[in-house]
This record gives structure tokens, sequence and C-alpha cells, in this order.
């Protein structure tokens, strides 16, 4: 569970009803000791809207000012479509900022579904002093 810091700031929920929505993940701003989560991955099967197990999601480049790690998590599909609000596991990519400055992260997902593959994405994450 995410501590009362955690401030959510991008979500991206893959592989709806089947498909994935392939966004790359823009750059923020956070304060030094800030905790976000950078994006989340589930899959749901859309032709019964069976959820399956949250993606993989491993970091293949470590941030040098903060700290990268994968939660899974339960949560639930969006709002819109035939599978809404179905209950599914997750994974996130949850950053935790330590010194100020410009950091950059990567990380891979592995999906189920033979159609989405492994898909890469990266974070730049600009960190200012904080309180």
């Amino acid at each position: 569970m995410l501590s009362q810091k955690a401030r959510p700031r991008l979500f991206f929920a893959l592989a709806l009803l089947g498909t994935a929505l392939s966004a790359p993940v823009s750059s923020q701003t956070m304060k030094s000791g800030d905790v976000a989560v950078l994006a989340s991955y589930f899959e749901i099967r859309g032709s019964d809207c069976l959820a399956l197990r949250a993606p993989r999601v491993s970091i293949t480049q470590a941030p040098r000012l903060g700290k990268a790690s994968v939660m899974q998590t339960r949560g639930q599909s969006g709002s819109s479509g035939r599978c809404a609000y179905k209950a599914v596991p997750i994974s996130q990519v949850v950053y935790q900022a330590d010194r100020p400055g410009d950091d950059t992260l990567a990380w891979e997902v592995k999906y189920q579904d033979k159609a989405l593959g492994t898909r890469r994405y990266s974070a730049t994450v600009g960190i200012t002093p904080g309180p």
C-alpha cells in the first residue's frame, strides 16, 4: 500500500478489452521526498471481461536521483466500455524523488496477450528541493 504522500501523476491503463493504449510518459516535476505512481498496467481479455494477471514490469534503466520500484496491487479498470469498473490486478511503476535535478528512468512491460507483446517506456522527472 502506498503511503499518504503518494500522489499519482499519470495513470496509464493498458490492455483494456484486449487492446493497448500506448502513450509516452511525459515529463513531470516533483519535490524531493515526493512519491508518485508514474504508470499503471493491467490486462483484460475483452471477449469475456476476464481479468488476467498483472503484466510483468521490470525497470530497465534505474534512476540516478531517486528510487524506482514495481508494485503489485488491485484496482479497477476504466469507466468506459463493456468491462468498466472490473476488479483487476495491477502492476505500477512507483518513483520516489530523493535529490534535486533531472532524472530519467525506463521500464519494460510484458503482456500475456501475444499481440501486445513487450512494450518499453521511459519518463523524465524534474526534482525541485523539498520543503
